[in-house]
């Protein structure tokens, strides 16, 4: 392979550096964002048990961003303790026996098609196929994503995302762009149409 000593690959390196410093601030948010409770929780909890539970999951956190991995793991047995289930991977808790249904976001813009209910419909069934995923029945969220495709709206799932068919395309994710090269090398590679 060639070692390139400047020219172009400083732009490279560059590039890798901005890289490397989102995916760390990025990390960094991700680390430090408290924990708020599952919007489709339906434990009926009075004041002072939700202010007990939101006490302790700070304390958790508190201790998970200190390193205090012992303190946070009994603060979490804690929780536990008294029926409160915790996901770290998406900052989330609740106290009922549903499983956690992780919230999507829009992404892009648009707007909703007539007659379909705007997008606190959209958002409703979007929840809806979540839990219906969670639960392992497959066969309903498969039935709500035909109904989304049905009112204009794309998911994407690795993303956590959904966006109207008609909303302006979004940008290539940062790691598929290839500094000026495009249209380059191979099938697949061509896009638009002549007519």
């Amino acid at each position: 392979g060639r070692v390139d000593g400047g020219g172009g690959g400083s732009r490279g390196s560059w590039d890798r550096q901005r890289q490397r410093r989102e995916r760390d601030a990025r990390r960094i948010e991700r680390l430090t964002t408290p924990y708020s409770r599952a919007p489709d929780c339906t434990a009926q909890l009075d004041a002072s048990k939700l202010a007990a539970i939101e006490e302790l999951v700070a304390q958790r956190l508190a201790a998970k961003l200190r390193r205090d991995f012992a303190e946070s793991d009994a603060l979490l047995q804690r929780l536990l303790d008294s029926g409160v289930r915790v996901t770290d991977d998406h900052r989330l808790w609740r106290s009922d026996d549903r499983p956690f249904v992780v919230p999507y976001r829009q992404e892009g813009g648009g707007i909703p098609r007539l007659g379909t209910g705007g997008t606190t419909r959209i958002l409703a069934l979007v929840l809806e196929r979540g839990a219906a995923k969670a639960s392992k029945d497959y066969r309903r969220a498969d039935a709500l994503e035909a109904e989304l495709s049905r009112m204009g709206v794309g998911l994407d799932d690795r993303r956590r995302t959904w966006r109207y068919y008609d909303a302006a395309p979004l940008p290539p994710p940062r790691y598929a762009r290839h500094g000026g090269q495009e249209g380059a090398g191979g099938a697949g590679g061509g896009g638009g149409g002549g007519g």
